[in-house]
């Protein structure tokens, strides 16, 4: 039986960030949508489509056994995609931005299991970003404090985020909320040149416990606070309570939004401007490409591991990814030659060589570039500069995706979904 995913209907209109994502990111699309066991059932992400970015979405409609078998399918992952749809064979993100729905926090982090949760963590801490609203930023946390103030860890619950929150205990309002002065979604969008957003819908979503005595975890930021006076004044006061916030634990980590609110259903003004800038912002933020190694030349590196091995940096690619390799080029080198080859059996995949002085060797910045069809090719650099050259490899296999019960199933090279295997040499000749 195959397994079935769900991608959005994707606008047709023009954006820079969809048609270049793949070749200079190195991710299969750019974003993945998890509208699970417990969540909303939301189809479509209207700011990925007025972004025009490529979207999947995993569906749970009925909530039952099966829905949860194909959970456990997408995240963990199955015969057919053995790191699930969220890694690479190799344990990078194959997107750029999990977003992940509102709706029972607990029970759907209970629905994905520890095997479950932890590729969600797996996935953050390799530099895929995560966006989450109102169940979505309950479930970001390490736990709440209930109603005594007593702190709760909840251990369905991811902790990207190694902080706690606090229930508004709030429902059915709407919110008027601003930035502050320094605020990085104003990179985005001036929203109106007042950093204020009005009108965003909210249902029992949490606040940040950010008081000194909550042990703030390194590196959050505050994104949106709440102006309480545009409330009625029921339940605990929140004025000025931060509402929305950013974490990164690192540069090779992505980064963790969470957002207590609902702007994501709004097809225009502002609310959909703000969904947006969460995008965007978490994608200019993702984690920093990692190095499989530096390239002695004359030798032979095999990159045959699966993801069974525990061996990254000798592991196949993925669809649509990059893999990223350096060789130390001394002085009054005439050239340099890097040849790729495919093993038999495992050769009719479409492998490119890029190669450029001092940086990754993305296609759209490379200095040279190999995309002729197959894995068998070679890239010849005449006189290149002495010092640190990037060698890339990128796969262009990817799979076919149709639509399914639960989404898109995904069909035609799913072989390359466990990885292709291949060998890089690179020689240098002074």
């Amino acid at each position: 039986m195959k397994f079935k995913y769900l991608l959005s209907l994707i606008s047709l209109l023009p954006f820079l960030v969809s048609a270049q994502s793949a070749d200079k990111h190195g991710y299969y699309k750019d974003v993945f949508m998890d509208s699970g066991v417990k969540l909303y059932d939301r189809k479509h992400l209207i700011a990925a489509d007025s972004l025009g970015l490529e979207l999947e979405v995993f569906l749970a409609t009925k909530n039952d056994r099966n829905d949860t078998l194909m959970q456990h399918r997408c995240f963990v992952g199955w015969e057919q995609d053995r790191n699930g749809a969220l890694l690479y064979p190799d344990g990078a993100p194959r997107f750029r931005v999990l977003y992940v729905n509102g709706g029972l926090a607990g029970s759907h982090g209970r629905s994905l299991g520890e095997d479950g949760r932890e590729a969600i963590r797996k996935y953050v801490a390799a530099g895929g970003s995560y966006l989450g609203t109102c169940a979505g930023a309950f479930m970001a946390s390490s736990g709440y404090y209930n109603d005594d103030n007593i702190y709760r860890k909840n251990n369905n619950y991811l902790g990207i985020w190694p902080g706690r929150v606090r229930d508004t205990y709030l429902q059915d309002k709407y919110f008027t909320m601003y930035m502050d002065e320094d605020c990085p979604l104003l990179k985005y969008n001036d929203f109106g040149g007042d950093r204020k957003v009005e009108g965003i819908y909210h249902l029992n979503g949490p606040h940040a416990a950010l008081q000194p005595q909550d042990s703030v975890p390194a590196g959050t930021m505050p994104l949106l606070r709440v102006d309480y006076d545009t409330i009625p004044p029921v339940g605990p006061s929140i004025d000025n309570a931060v509402l929305c916030w950013a974490y990164k634990s690192s540069d090779q980590a992505g980064t963790v939004i969470s957002m207590s609110s609902h702007p994501e259903d709004i097809t225009t003004g502002e609310r959909l401007h703000l969904m947006e800038a969460f995008l965007l912002y978490a994608m200019d933020n993702t984690g920093t490409p990692q190095i499989k190694g530096n390239l002695v030349p004359g030798q032979v590196r095999e990159m045959n591991r699966s993801t069974e091995d525990g061996e990254p940096l000798f592991t196949g690619i993925g669809d649509r990814q990059y893999h990223h390799f350096t060789v130390d080029v001394p002085r009054r080198t005439k050239k340099v030659v890097v040849t790729l080859e495919g093993y038999e059996g495992a050769d009719n995949f479409d492998l490119s060589l890029a190669a450029l002085e001092g940086d990754f060797a993305f296609h759209n910045a490379a200095a040279k570039v190999n995309a002729d069809p197959g894995c068998n090719k070679s890239l010849v650099l005449k006189k290149p500069a002495a010092g640190k050259l990037y060698i890339s490899v990128f796969c262009e296999t990817t799979v076919t995706s149709t639509f399914g019960e639960n989404g898109f199933e995904y069909s035609g090279r799913t072989d390359v979904l466990n990885g292709v295997p291949y060998k890089i040499k690179v020689e240098v000749k002074e």
